[in-house]
């Protein structure tokens, strides 16, 4: 079993505000760079607009930020519900490299909850149609239609269901691995979000909320509303949300603007080809005054895709206060590039 070690005697220091802007940097930069819409992270519909983070998106940052979850036989509890149904809570540990905890997510399944509590009881007809390829994707579509995958004799087999209804799961207990599963997991992006700050980012996941929705809807179905001529509406482009980078070194050079641009154009010796721009004199005055003082600096800067371009924009100037054992050249304007 993994045992939890805390050093109660060698806590880290406090995070200072830059390397916690750091880190929202990062989580934004695995968003964009590795994560995907949809396998990831994903909006629920009825959830809010905020995206919730799925399980393979908390494995993303657990990788990230070397996290390991933790639990042992002592973080599962199960509460017995009555009539075969029962409850799962689980505690997961978030463990640093260093087997610190740095947080402990909680989470809950209960076999009550329609998915698992329900099954379908209805009436259908062998086909005796091959399964459509497409069967499992477009599940619901096809349900609607009336058909579905039924598995009869040990064969799977294409239906046509006479009538819907929904009846009490004879057979609970084989769902109670999923359910606790599902506790786990919930657990897990609990802890995972907690850990890593990301809660303003993303909220825990729903997808299995949504399905549950979905479930009790087919239960209690609501009345069909008439349909509604849906308007025209002009197309509009969304712009990507900024990302805030970091960039430290000397400064290097410097460029006028280029053409009807309004931009000075500044290089850091140490991220030679990447162009950080600012049309504010007073960051502009700033800049020259640290390049003669030899100062090594950081630039806090907002990030922008336009039309295919990548724009950064000086945002914010933190200064390292040694001085540099050399005389600097003075920072004179070059011709735009």
């Amino acid at each position: 079993m993994n045992e939890i070690v805390k050093h109660e005697d060698t806590m880290p220091a406090p995070l200072t505000a830059i390397a916690i802007r750091a880190q929202v940097n990062l989580i934004q930069e695995v968003m964009k760079e590795v994560m995907q819409e949809g396998q990831h992270y994903g909006v629920v519909p009825g959830c809010g607009n905020k995206p919730s983070l799925l399980k393979p998106g908390a494995e993303k940052l657990s990788l990230t930020f070397r996290l390991r979850p933790v639990m042992g036989d002592g973080d599962i509890d199960i509460v017995d519900m009555g009539n075969g149904h029962r409850e799962y809570r689980v505690r997961c540990h978030i463990l640093n490299s260093a087997s610190l905890e740095m947080a402990t997510g909680v989470g809950s399944a209960s076999t009550m909850e329609s998915k698992y509590r329900y099954r379908n009881a209805s009436d259908y007809d062998i086909t005796g149609d091959e399964i459509p390829a497409d069967a499992k994707e477009k599940k619901d579509e096809y349900r609607r239609q009336g058909f579905g995958m039924k598995k009869i004799d040990g064969v799977w087999e294409w239906v046509k269901y006479k009538s819907d209804g929904k009846v009490e799961n004879p057979d609970i207990a084989d769902t109670y691995n999923t359910v606790l599963k599902m506790a786990k997991k919930r657990a897990y992006v609990d802890g995972i979000l907690s850990a890593t700050a990301a809660s303003d980012i993303f909220t825990q996941d729903l997808e299995d909320i949504a399905e549950n929705r979905e479930a009790k809807a087919e239960v209690n179905p609501a009345p069909k509303a008439e349909p509604r001529p849906t308007p025209q509406r002009k197309s509009v482009s969304k712009k990507a949300e900024p990302v805030m980078e970091e960039y430290t070194g000397k400064l290097a050079r410097k460029f006028a603007p280029k053409g009807k641009s309004k931009y000075h154009s500044y290089l850091l010796a140490e991220h030679d080809g990447i162009y950080l721009q600012t049309d504010d004199e007073a960051i502009m005055e700033t800049l020259a005054k640290h390049k003669a003082d030899g100062n090594t600096i950081t630039l806090i800067v907002q990030k922008e895709e336009n039309n295919g371009y990548t724009n950064r924009y000086i945002r914010e100037i933190v200064v390292n206060t040694a001085k540099a054992d050399y005389t600097p050249e003075p920072m004179e304007e070059e011709p735009a590039y």
